[in-house]
């Protein structure tokens, strides 16, 4: 009897283990995993005219100031994620607003998402393509 009992309680700590290791795709779809969710351009450009002059909302840019002061998005705002103050940057930021953060690519924003997650920033949004996806779109940028 003893052991069916030490049985029974690995094979239940297994199935938990699994349950947190293997949860299904649809959760983490629902943003069960704690992800941030990512917007198409087309979804970005909505947000952004639904939020235009909400103090609460910021379009976060994580470009250079080169690659700013080039191009943007209207409306953003820039921290440089290849700063070495980038962490100080953020941690700075009000995590009671809500965001929208973009970079050229994509790749810089997971490395930013990323720091904002650990910082405890609740309210963020993705545009995974970045500035580039937007443009293919024929989204209008500002200089």
């Amino acid at each position: 009897m003893p052991e069916m009992k030490k049985f029974l309680l690995m094979a239940g700590l297994a199935a938990v283990a699994c349950a947190f290791l293997f949860r299904p795709s649809a959760l983490r779809a629902q943003g069960a995993t704690g992800e941030y969710p990512n917007l198409s351009s087309a979804e970005a450009r909505e947000l952004l005219g639904k939020r235009s002059g909400d103090p609460d909302f910021v379009l976060l840019d994580v470009r250079t100031r080169k690659e700013f002061d080039a191009e943007r998005i209207a409306g953003a705002v820039m921290v440089d994620y290849t700063s070495p103050s980038f962490r100080a940057d953020m941690a700075r930021l009000d995590r009671s607003k809500s965001y929208l953060v973009y970079c050229r690519t994509g790749n810089r924003t997971n490395g930013a998402v990323k720091v904002m997650r650990e910082l405890g920033f609740p309210n963020v949004s993705v545009l995974p393509g970045g500035i580039t996806k937007w443009k293919e779109a024929g989204f209008p940028t500002a200089r």
